[in-house]
């Protein structure tokens, strides 16, 4: 009997057997030769296809190719209509009695070619190329028509604008035509303060962030005082332990630099923002440190007289994005506007889009509302803080060239 089962199983050749497969981890001994050598074939001729599918798509698989544009807004504030010149030696005309929206534009250009079949790694139908990006200085109304680019500001800089967070911070300038803007998280050759002309002319860098063992700057939230001299702004010292926000000012050529609230271990500055008078600096201080509870001070432009909203740090002037209302008498606070002098919260709720509560986004207050932004867009929001409207929707478009008409 043992001779018979020595006759039926059939004999193993381990060296030939352990040639069926190719990787060192699954060369053993098959019982099935026959078996293994079909399965080898196998994988073999649809390896072969597989790598035949990626060569077609790769010099001959693109039936199809589509431009697109993604478009993302940034900064926003209000400024003065303004009618862009025809011919070259002509200046752009102003009118202070009624407004528009002066915002950033990011546009990233690419390529999206139809594939003959999926991708084997993402399954995607298509692939998209990479063509270029562009910031733009833009403006339109206040509903959101007539979207018109400026200026081309920069062309394929070295990374784009992070758009997740208020990355960037826009204020105009209504007596000298100027914008001021800060650019915190992209690439270090469009970090820092800048300012430019309402029609794009005479892009200038005026604070390089400055990098040390110590820390890494970056300046956020500018605002101009009315007369375009001077601009006060945040500072983050990023790296420290804890991270410090203080309050700083320069002059519009970038010089004169100096803090006029200088943070502690404790105690952050945040969020400057100079009166319509130039008179008085709303800001936030924060006495728990970073991210802790922020609460709305004021002072005078030298930050030797400094007092809470109301006298005291409580529930209502505690909240973000402190914006003088046009008149100088009253501060707008995330979901409520107060009264300037005595605190008294004059109206608050949040406003509605489509049925449904929404925010106001980092606001400007401007004569017909506030004008906002976030991951949403631009948004726009009526006085009484009722109701608000997405007047500038980040989107993918078909390009036909770089108009905002979108």
């Amino acid at each position: 009997m043992k001779n018979n089962a020595k006759q039926i199983l059939p004999s193993v050749n381990h060296a030939k057997a352990s040639l069926i497969f190719s990787k060192p981890w699954e060369r053993r001994p098959c019982l099935f030769p026959r078996f293994g050598s079909l399965v080898a074939a196998l994988c073999s001729r649809h390896m072969a296809v597989a790598f035949l599918l990626i060569a077609v798509q790769s010099f001959c698989g693109n039936v199809s190719a589509q431009d697109f544009n993604n478009l993302e807004y940034l900064c926003c504030d209000w400024g003065p209509a303004m009618t862009l010149p025809t011919k070259p030696n002509e200046a752009a005309q102003f009118n202070d009695t009624e407004d528009e929206v002066y915002f950033l534009k990011q546009a990233t250009s690419f390529t999206r070619r139809k594939r003959l079949g999926k991708d084997l790694f993402s399954g995607r139908d298509y692939e998209d190329i990479g063509k270029g990006l562009s910031i733009y200085l833009c403006k339109m109304r206040a509903d959101g028509s007539a979207k018109t680019e400026i200026k081309e500001l920069w062309k394929n800089p070295a990374y784009p604008i992070d758009t997740q967070g208020q990355s960037t911070w826009m204020d105009v300038n209504r007596k000298t035509h100027k914008i001021v803007f800060s650019i915190t998280f992209a690439g270090s050759d469009i970090t820092g303060l800048w300012t430019v002309d309402l029609d794009g002319r005479g892009l200038k860098r005026v604070i390089t962030p400055d990098r040390n063992a110590k820390y890494l700057q970056a300046i956020n939230h500018p605002s101009w005082t009315p007369d375009g001299e001077w601009i006060f702004y945040e500072e983050e010292l990023r790296g420290m332990n804890p991270n410090r926000f203080n309050i700083g000012k320069c002059d519009v050529r970038g010089s004169g630099c100096s803090r006029i609230f200088e943070a502690t271990e404790k105690i952050q500055y945040q969020h400057p923002c100079v009166s319509p008078d130039g008179k008085k600096l709303a800001f936030l201080r924060l006495p728990y440190g970073y991210p802790g509870a922020p609460f709305v001070w004021i002072a005078n432009l030298g930050g030797t007289t400094a007092a809470p909203v109301g006298g005291k740090e409580t529930i209502q002037n505690c909240g973000s994005a402190p914006a003088w209302s046009p008149d100088g008498k009253q501060i707008f606070l995330r979901g409520r506007v107060l009264d300037a002098q005595c605190g008294d919260i004059l109206r608050s709720g949040t406003p509605l889009r489509d049925g449904k509560a929404h925010s106001e986004g980092w606001v400007h207050w401007g004569r017909f509302g506030f004008i906002g932004f976030n991951l949403s867009g631009i948004l726009f929001t009526d006085k009484e803080l009722k109701n608000s409207k997405l007047i500038g929707v980040p989107r993918l478009v078909e390009k036909g060239g770089t108009t905002c008409a979108w």
